[in-house]
């Protein structure tokens, strides 16, 4: 089995690939940094369609996960944009 599989069951994260994970220790939490898997990218977060490009929104953005014993764990990602017919400018989910 491989690392990033067992973290992303860990931290019950689905449809990601986990990169790498370190400690932070002046926030005493684990930061997983992530990416969506392939067939994942580019897709409006509203209705999940695959979208062109917009723009790469606000840089790195941080999700709190599930909690590993007494430590804070948080998902951090790029959180770039995405132009829906539907629903304009969104996030990528």
């Amino acid at each position: 089995m491989r690392g990033s599989t067992v973290w992303a069951g860990l931290l019950g994260i689905e449809h990601v690939t986990v990169e790498r994970v370190e400690y932070d220790e002046d926030e005493a939490l684990i930061v997983a940094h992530v990416r969506p898997c392939r067939s994942r990218r580019d897709r409006c977060g509203r209705c999940q369609k695959r979208c062109p490009g917009d723009d790469q929104g606000e840089g790195r953005r941080r999700w709190r996960t599930l909690d590993l014993g007494v430590v804070r764990a948080v998902l951090e990602a790029d959180a770039p944009r995405v132009r829906c017919r539907v629903h304009g400018v969104t996030e990528v989910s």
